[in-house]
């Protein structure tokens, strides 16, 4: 009996992972931007809390796999931060999700589900990251990070890493100061509120997603997790000369809206969605783009960074997180101010 390859089994783990995402996302209604929303129209802090969750679940599972030597996360980890593309690239993918309702990864499940708009969303994203990877705009790109860089040099940009510098301060006592404190702070602040802890499907989903963090770093040999921004620009660019793309970032892509849409066909949830209005084409169309240039720049999307970054305890998703979250304020101000001037300076006075 032939065996199967490598490639084809992180091919396939890639789509498994994705599609236990998208489904889970999907029963879930799982959303960093309507977590923001929820909070601030509706002080309801359980989309947010599952998104928190996931993170926390994510950060501890794959600090625990590196702690036991089943990955090897310091081998992805440079020795320096690009705080200017991190931040700039963050506040572009959170005000550009706002813009289009939602991050890559929404946009993929609301494919699964049948919506045309989002078909055209993750289309758009996938082009604006691959001018911006290889395009006319790979310039401004590798210029954002050049200037925009800080050396560490002393160890990898990782927060434990860091301070396991500091004389009498072990590297591996400080990572589980840094994972008890971060990751395991996430977890009790979710599991506090007892209304986050009795909406069962947002709770599951929650831990289902954050686990799916560092199944990925194992499957795909620490290399790489879960990302849907920069490397949508890779179906653009396979066949271009000399580019190897990540296969199991690809099928992972590939899998969330296969996940959708099986959930969303057990659920009887299928549905065609189209633009409603023609001023929704443009506005979704910049978003997309923000998204495309800003989650490429910053290296990752609410997921790329925001729960695989974390996840590592890099510095710079940190950054690209506070970026996010400020750039998805600012986005849903400028709907209330209708500018975007008066949006920043409506997010400056209300905040959240």
């Amino acid at each position: 009996m032939q065996s199967i390859s490598a490639g084809t089994l992180i091919a396939l783990a890639g789509l498994g992972i994705g599609a236990v995402v998208g489904a889970a996302a999907f029963v879930s209604n799982f959303c960093a931007l309507g977590g923001v929303s929820d909070i601030l129209f509706a002080r309801d802090w359980r989309r947010m809390r599952a998104w928190m969750m996931a993170a926390g679940v994510a950060l501890v599972g794959t600090q625990s796999l590196d702690a036991a030597g089943l990955i090897h996360i310091d081998r992805i980890l440079a020795p320096y931060i690009l705080w200017l593309p991190t931040i700039a690239g963050g506040v572009c993918f959170g005000f550009g999700m706002a813009l289009a309702g939602g991050c890559v990864n929404r946009a993929l499940v609301r494919l699964g589900a049948g919506s045309v708009k989002s078909l055209v969303i993750v289309l758009v994203v996938g082009v604006t990251a691959a001018l911006t990877t290889e395009g006319f705009l790979a310039p401004l790109n590798e210029a954002l990070a050049r200037h925009g860089r800080l050396d560490v040099m002393i160890a990898p940009e990782a927060l434990h890493r860091i301070l396991g510098t500091i004389p009498m301060l072990d590297a591996e006592v400080a990572r589980w100061l840094v994972t008890a404190v971060i990751g395991g702070g996430l977890i009790v602040f979710c599991l506090k509120d007892s209304w986050f802890r009795s909406t069962r499907d947002q709770f599951i989903a929650s831990v289902v997603i954050g686990l799916a963090i560092p199944l990925a770093w194992t499957a795909n040999g620490g290399t790489t997790a879960l990302n849907f921004a920069g490397p949508m620009g890779d179906f653009f660019l396979v066949l271009k000369k000399d580019y190897s793309p990540s296969v199991f970032a690809m099928t992972a892509i590939v899998g969330v809206p296969l996940g959708a849409f099986v959930a969303a066909a057990l659920t009887r949830n299928l549905a065609l969605e189209t633009f409603t209005a023609r001023e929704e084409i443009p506005r979704n169309l910049i978003g997309a783009v923000l998204m495309g240039f800003g989650g490429t720049i910053a290296l990752g999307c609410t997921f790329g960074q925001g729960l695989s970054g974390l996840s590592t305890l890099s510095v710079s998703a940190v950054l690209a997180i506070a970026g996010m979250l400020f750039g998805c304020l600012w986005g849903i101000r400028y709907f209330e101010a209708g500018g975007v001037w008066g949006g920043l300076k409506l997010a400056f006075k209300r905040g959240v």
